[in-house]
């Protein structure tokens, strides 16, 4: 009893030290919150090389006891759709990122927070391609994000820019 009582007392710091470092995340992860309207510019370098505009909806919640943020967003008019789920682990300190949208597209990232510039900055891959995303905080209630997604080689494949303006506090 009085081992697992010392471990209890050893271990009491290091759980502070991890739900510390969680709060910290997840009030980064909070700026998401809320109800936006999205602009975006979508370059695919082709072939064929395209360039077209979006305009849109999201909302952000925090869901599952506040460890994960869900963030979906839809085109106007409907026809283009996806969800992203972000969360933080403790453990391997770092952001998560996971998105799925109504083409059937999906990823996997990893983040890291830049406080000095106000960006969360994710990095990933898919089968065929490598891709970055910064999300740079103007505002409390701006934010502007690009993509780059390359091939194997590093050739540019495409390149997002987007804003978002919030509408609506969550």
């Amino acid at each position: 009893m009085i081992l697992l009582l010392l471990t209890f007392l050893a271990m009491t710091p290091v759980m502070a030290e991890a739900q510390n470092r969680m709060s910290e995340a997840l009030e980064v992860l909070k700026k998401f919150s809320g109800v936006w309207e999205t602009r975006t510019r979508i370059r695919h370098e082709g072939p064929p090389r395209r360039e077209f505009n979006t305009q849109g909806k999201a909302t952000c919640r925090q869901t599952l006891e506040g460890r994960y943020f869900e963030f979906r967003s839809q085109s106007i008019p409907a026809g283009q759709a996806d969800l992203q789920v972000m969360t933080y682990d403790v453990q391997a300190g770092v952001y998560r990122q996971w998105v799925f949208d109504s083409d059937g597209y999906r990823h996997q990232a990893e983040g890291q927070w830049d406080s000095a510039s106000s960006t969360l900055r994710w990095k990933g891959k898919t089968a065929d391609t490598s891709f970055v995303i910064e999300d740079r905080w103007i505002s409390t209630d701006r934010l502007e994000w690009t993509l780059l997604r390359t091939d194997a080689e590093g050739r540019k494949l495409e390149a997002i820019e987007g804003t978002l303006i919030r509408v609506k506090e969550q």
